[in-house]
């Protein structure tokens, strides 16, 4: 028999009838699989019974169909008593579709197998004999729970493919510079973005951006906040404008709490300059050739707290061997053991050290430097862009 994952990232069809969902019933006794067969059919059910645990898997794995709930018998011909066959069930089925509601029924219940079956990821626990107004609400309410988490997992899955696919971007050549860019997120989605484009008249833009949160949300609401950047960039503006432009379109799109911190900068290899404009983003690091080194500071307030908010605009010189390292705080603020954040004065120190990498190499060195001080593994999401000036720049 095949008990192959199903793909959840995408509905299966039901049957007409299943109005309501499409349950799976499995225990070994007749008259129990046709008193739930002919209690959920009135109620706009499409009832599918089976005897054993092997049929459970076969039913499960049967192209073109998707159930809405398992509602089985923990005790089986194998063991009529302890439960263990179903929770053996419970896991296998568990590896076959994360996502199936379970509602366990047995005649021998005890306390240990109770909290057993929770464990296992079972919905709820019925002892036999059952009344039925319960099992018709715990159905109903466990059916509707299951298909609003499909939803939220293939929501997810999408949102997944699109911002691995925007990050994952080639990064742009620009006569002049040679960017580099490394990220890594703490859950599959995140907050973090940047962006690198060339302009018309041979300026680099580039910008890196955090939404406060993680996940779902978070994803969602950079997205958006990416799509508009880049309208921006195409449009040419200066970086205090797009910083002013972008904080009054993203305003009545956040929620309470919710806010984006962003660094916009334009180098020009012609005229030698840095420009940008800081909306309460952790300052990035401009390394002069000479050993100098210049933190990028004005601005104004994050985005989308102010509808008016006013940035002002810093310039900076740009020479050959000069580096640009943009940061969000999931880096600067990672945090060791004993607590103590990575912090700037260290980063600036292995950067200086690092002069001779190139940038692509230079930018994950940053995130592994992080990871390295947090113990191995990063709390937070973290993306850097090095952009360094090449010889060729006057």
């Amino acid at each position: 028999m095949s008990t192959m994952a199903l793909d959840t990232s995408r509905p299966l069809p039901r049957p007409a009838a299943a109005a309501r969902g499409r349950i799976l019933v499995a225990d070994d006794q007749p008259a129990v699989r046709e008193a739930l067969r002919l209690l959920l059919k009135p109620h706009g059910y499409q009832v599918r019974t089976v005897a054993s645990p092997a049929a459970v898997l076969a039913e499960l794995a049967h192209p073109g169909l998707r159930y809405d709930m398992l509602i089985m018998d923990l005790n089986y011909a194998r063991d009529t008593t302890t439960g263990q066959e179903g929770l053996e069930l419970v896991s296998r089925v568990r590896e076959v579709d994360p996502f199936l509601p379970i509602m366990v029924m047995t005649a021998w219940s005890t306390v240990p197998l109770a909290v057993a079956t929770m464990r296992e990821g079972v919905c709820d626990f019925i002892e036999k004999p059952w009344d039925n107004a319960r099992v018709l609400a715990a159905v109903d309410a466990h059916v509707t729970a299951g298909d609003r988490r499909r939803r939220t997992q293939r929501l997810e899955a999408d949102a997944l493919v699109v911002q691995r696919r925007l990050l994952a971007r080639p990064v742009p050549s620009v006569q002049g510079f040679d960017i580099g860019v490394a990220w890594h997120f703490a859950e599959p989605l995140g907050g973090d973005a940047y962006v690198a484009a060339r302009r018309p008249d041979g300026r680099l833009a580039v910008a890196i951006a955090d939404v406060c949160g993680k996940g779902m949300p978070a994803a969602l609401l950079m997205a958006s906040t990416l799509a508009t950047l880049e309208d921006l960039v195409e449009a040419a503006l200066p970086p205090a404008q797009v910083c002013a432009q972008l904080s009054r379109i993203l305003a009545p799109r956040l929620g309470d709490e919710r806010f984006v911190s962003l660094v916009f900068a334009v180098l020009d290899p012609a005229l030698g300059t840095l420009e940008y404009a800081n909306a309460g983003h952790p300052a990035p690091l401009l390394l002069h050739a000479d050993g100098r080194t210049s933190r990028l500071t004005a601005g104004g307030p994050v985005l989308g707290v102010l509808t008016e908010a006013r940035y002002e605009e810093g310039r900076l010189p740009l020479g050959p061997g000069d580096r640009l390292a943009l940061f969000t705080d999931g880096v600067a603020e990672a945090a060791g053991t004993d607590g103590e954040e990575l912090g700037e004065a260290r980063l600036l120190a292995r950067l200086g050290e690092w002069r001779d990498r190139p940038a692509a190499a230079a930018s994950a060195a940053v995130l592994e430097l992080a990871r390295a001080f947090a113990g191995g593994s990063l709390a937070d999401d973290a993306t850097a862009v090095v952009v360094d000036t090449l010889a060729g720049i006057e």
